[in-house]
């Protein structure tokens, strides 16, 4: 991230002889991948300046200040500092470059002396060297999310702020509309986080103590907590080996008396086969909750998941695609009826204040995280696509290595919450890769049936062989909409040393 400071943005904007030339690839460079900003510090004294001075340039500069991101410059001032204390103007742009930790680029040889953020254009190519050259490469980089949007969130969370609404209210019901149109459902309701989705879901659905539910032996143990909140039993079936997804064809084995729901997981961000899971479902009265937790966005023959079941989970972990920054949830249906159900449960059970119609709980979205996904929302398919490009080439590039690669079917289109791969010597690459500077996870080292809190399930090892052999073997490579092309082709020439050793 770059800020311009004034004599920089001048200099470029009037041509002047012998800066213009030298430097404009650097503004180039800096508004094609979104790098540029401005202090809303500045804006009033360049506008003077063109205005004044540079009549004839002064259209130009409006327009390049459009195509730059506007950084609000805090409100918090420390007038004892020494930069303050020299010129508050700097002082101002240095605060705004602190938000989204942005380099300064100005000629000003007194501001780049007293503030370790200003340099001089001409160390902007050792310094993008020298990232590509050393910096580690993350799993997942979070806070770059907050620097490509920080004008938005800014705006968004004002906007909470000052409405003197800060429990549901307007914020809220507009995500939940925003969200449900782009899942193509019908109804949406937002909730704290995603456990509480899926454990008011199946409330929603009926589910009591001593029923079963069907759950995945491949997934986060959060599924098979939320069958537990219920009292009800969490019921383990295998997933399919090359897509890790519940395998439907093992799911009616498993149906009893006392089975109420199925709960097909879209594993790391992959739809799970859904037409057999619910021809399944219909033929022996089922209802069927997705968990949508990794998926956002994702499509199963063509429609986004979001309503194909009679509800769907979704958790909006900071990690996720859509992500908050907190905990935060939704379900969404078709259903009016579901809708309702836990609209009601999330709010102490009630629809009208102090008036409880059923022993409910508190688990509500919070404005503020409704806010700053409505921002990411409207962001989300073109960075589910910055994602495609990556697992594209990983596995064009990774094909002739020892690991495993994700199987795609022709009636998935995942959103690549997570690239895994799999190798039997699993602990060795990723020792490998983290000597190299690079950040991998493991999703997940430990089945949910041989975690300890289920061991009054008597599950033992061998019990289920296809997640165990999974969760001995898999491996997450970094993926995310921040990860660059050099990190990309550090990931690739890593594996490549290492997964053919």
């Amino acid at each position: 991230m770059y800020l311009f400071d004034n004599n920089f943005v001048i200099d470029i904007i009037t041509n002047r002889e012998g800066i213009s030339e030298k430097y404009s690839d650097i503004v180039i460079f800096c508004l094609k991948y979104k790098q540029a900003y401005l202090s809303t510090s500045q804006l009033h004294n360049l506008r003077f300046v063109f205005k004044k001075h540079y009549k004839d340039y002064y259209q130009d500069y409006l327009i390049f200040e459009k195509k730059c991101k506007i950084i609000k410059t805090p409100s918090y001032v420390d007038f004892e500092t020494a930069l303050a204390e020299m010129d508050m103007d700097d002082y101002l742009i240095e605060l705004s470059a602190q938000v989204v930790n942005a380099k300064i680029l100005t000629f000003d040889k007194k501001f780049i002396v007293m503030s370790n953020l200003a340099m001089h254009p001409d160390d902007f190519y050792q310094l993008a060297l020298s990232k590509t050259e050393s910096e580690n490469i993350p799993f997942l980089d979070l806070k770059a999310t907050q620097q490509e949007l920080s004008t938005e969130l800014e705006q968004s969370f004002d906007r909470v702020l000052n409405s003197g609404w800060y429990i549901l209210g307007p914020e809220v019901d507009a995500f939940e509309a925003e969200f449900a149109a782009y899942c193509e459902a019908k109804h949406c309701v937002g909730v704290a986080n995603g456990l509480d989705a899926l454990h008011l879901a199946l409330l929603a659905l009926g589910v009591q103590p001593g029923d079963e539910v069907i759950v995945p032996s491949n997934t986060y143990i959060a599924t098979w907590l939320a069958v537990s909140q219920c009292g009800a039993i969490p019921v383990p079936v295998e997933p399919d080996a090359a897509t890790y997804n519940i395998d439907p064809t093992r799911i009616e084995a498993a149906i009893t008396a006392r089975t109420k729901v199925i709960i097909p997981v879209h594993l790391y961000g992959q739809p799970a086969d859904m037409a057999p899971i619910l021809a399944i479902a219909r033929k022996h009265g089922l209802r069927v909750l997705e968990d949508g937790a990794q998926a956002h966005g994702s499509r199963y023959q063509g429609k986004r998941i979001g309503a194909h079941g009679d509800v769907v989970a979704w958790s909006f972990y900071p990690g996720k695609n859509l992500g908050a920054y907190g905990d935060g949830g939704a379900i969404t249906t078709d259903d009016p009826e579901i809708a309702d159900r836990i609209n009601v449960l999330r709010n102490y059970g009630s629809r009208v204040k102090y008036v409880n119609e059923v022993r409910g709980f508190n688990s509500r979205l919070d404005p503020l995280q409704a806010a700053a996904l409505r921002v990411k929302l409207k962001v989300l398919d073109e960075w589910n696509a910055r994602r495609a490009n990556i697992a594209a080439r990983y596995s064009h590039e990774l094909v002739n290595t020892d690991l495993i690669l994700p199987t795609v079917p022709t009636w998935a289109e995942p959103v690549w919450h997570l690239y895994v791969v799999q190798h039997p010597q699993r602990e060795n690459v990723q020792k490998a890769l983290q000597a190299a500077g690079i950040s991998t996870l493991i999703h997940y080292p430990i089945p949910p049936h041989l975690q300890t809190a289920y061991a009054e399930l008597s599950f033992a090892e061998g019990d289920f062989p296809i997640a165990e052999r999974i969760h001995q073997n898999v491996l997450s490579l970094p993926i995310g909409p921040h990860l660059d092309n050099a990190g990309v082709e550090a990931v690739i020439a890593a594996l490549k040393a290492t997964a053919n050793a």
